[in-house]
């Protein structure tokens, strides 16, 4: 049985009988243009009337047949291009309205039912498509350029996470950015104004909302208000498991980068310096004054034996002990939750090995898709271990990570790993590591495009 996963309602002016459908293309299925139409990549929908009222439906199957008013006037199939589409008006400024259809790449179903100048379109997905020739093409590639190889990475309806039916409860906001001094402070009022025009998108802000907002018309306030929801639904489709999500620049990926499309992102990393041994010793300290606390109340509550405050305190002078005695933990592991897991660091090999091996961190030399690598161990890269795991943030970059240089005078390393677009905002693009199925698209494109 098919689920609604998402709809989509707007309001469309029309010119000239037409209005377009954007972010599909490859129409087929259509045999004549009285409703629905492509020309030059582009598709058009029509009706005469000044407005029309469109509906999408975002379903994961071939969805049951429409029971409201209207008749089906197309069975048709498209070409996601980057899995958001929108409705927009033939010559007029958008509502700004859009909503994601599922995986980049897939071929979909397309059903449009007609009533009037009233429209609802129907989208499900059917199959991967994904060609490294058509859809990943590197910079400055000729239009008529081959690739080197013709490589596939076709998955399956199940590998994509936006293709989920999501639950009902809305996940927690992500906190919001922090605070920064201003050059021209908003005042008390200009900030309630505000807060008031976002409601409850104000905590879900990754920049700081523009002033101009106040101060503008009611159209353009709507259409930053729309594209600003829009975008944020989407995002929560792509990362409905709520992994750990970073922002960059907007040229730092590539220059426009879409929602929903992975990319590799090069990126230079701090390395952070060991631990003080005197900051560890404050640490164990309070360590342990914790511990000798936690017994004593559980004699109190629990009438526990007396024996067990001793133990606690000799547990933990034990493990302090363990870590001021090397300046770091003596695994180099790091606690997620409740998952201890391994964490290492791959450096091509002869990259500044003697600075690793002088700082005690190089270790065993390992192979990683034909590329020689030394590895380096968590005490080098971690944040230091008197910071408590709480705080850390989640590592991130991830996906296909690569170490491939050293800036030892800057304590940096040059990272590289595959992300996935989850939206952007006033110049700041939020990603995410890329899942299996998205990094198989990028690494079949590179291979498809190799350098010689």
């Amino acid at each position: 049985m098919a689920h609604l996963l998402d709809t989509l309602d707007d309001e469309v002016p029309i010119t000239y009988g037409q209005f377009m459908l954007r972010g599909v293309s490859g129409l087929q299925g259509v045999d004549t243009r009285v409703h629905l139409a492509e020309l030059d990549r582009q598709v058009y929908l029509y009706a005469s009337a000044e407005h029309s009222r469109v509906r999408v439906e975002v379903w994961d199957g071939p969805p049951p047949p429409w029971e409201g008013h209207g008749k089906l006037v197309a069975d048709a199939r498209c070409v996601a291009e980057t899995g958001v589409v929108a409705v927009t008006p033939y010559m007029s400024a958008a509502s700004g309205r859009s909503v994601l259809i599922g995986p980049a790449f897939f071929e979909y179903g397309l059903h449009l039912y007609a009533h009037n100048s009233e429209r609802l379109l129907r989208f499900w997905p059917i199959r991967d498509v994904f060609d490294p020739a058509l859809h990943l093409r590197p910079d400055g590639v000729d239009d008529d350029a081959k690739p080197v190889e013709i490589v596939e990475a076709r998955s399956s309806l199940g590998d994509w996470v936006s293709t989920r039916v999501l639950g009902s409860s809305e996940p927690p906001a992500p906190p919001a950015p922090p605070a920064v001094e201003e050059d021209w402070p908003l005042d008390h009022e200009h900030e309630v104004r505000l807060a008031q025009l976002l409601g409850d998108l104000r905590p879900r802000l990754m920049t700081r909302p523009p002033t101009w907002l106040l101060d503008t018309d009611e159209g353009n306030r709507s259409r930053y208000l729309n594209e600003l929801r829009s975008s944020v639904a989407a995002a929560r489709r792509l990362n409905p498991d709520g992994l750990p999500t970073f922002q960059l620049s907007f040229g730092e990926l590539v220059e426009r980068p879409h929602p929903g499309l992975s990319y590799r992102l090069w990126q230079w990393r701090p390395i952070a310096p060991p631990a003080d041994p005197a900051t560890l010793a404050g640490t164990e300290a309070r360590d342990r004054e914790a511990a000798a606390v936690e017994g004593t109340a559980r004699e109190a509550t629990a009438g526990e034996a007396p024996g067990r405050e001793a133990t606690g305190r000799e547990h933990a002078a034990t493990v302090g002990t363990e870590i001021s005695g090397t300046g770091r933990p003596d695994s180099a592991t790091f606690e997620t939750g409740h998952t201890t897991t391994e964490h290492t660091e791959t450096v091509p090999d002869g990259i500044d090995r003697a600075w690793a091996e002088r700082n005690g961190t190089a270790t065993t030399a390992t192979t990683t898709r034909g590329i020689t690598t030394s590895q380096i161990t968590a005490a080098e890269i971690a944040t230091p271990q008197s910071e408590p795991a709480a705080t850390r943030p989640p590592e991130t970059l991830t996906a296909e990570r690569e170490v491939r240089a050293l800036d030892v005078l800057r304590r940096r390393r040059l990272v590289t790993g595959i992300v996935t677009v989850l939206r952007e905002e006033n110049g700041v693009v939020e990603v995410r590591d890329a899942v299996p199925a998205e990094v198989a698209r990028v690494l079949a494109a590179e291979k498809a495009w190799a350098l010689d």
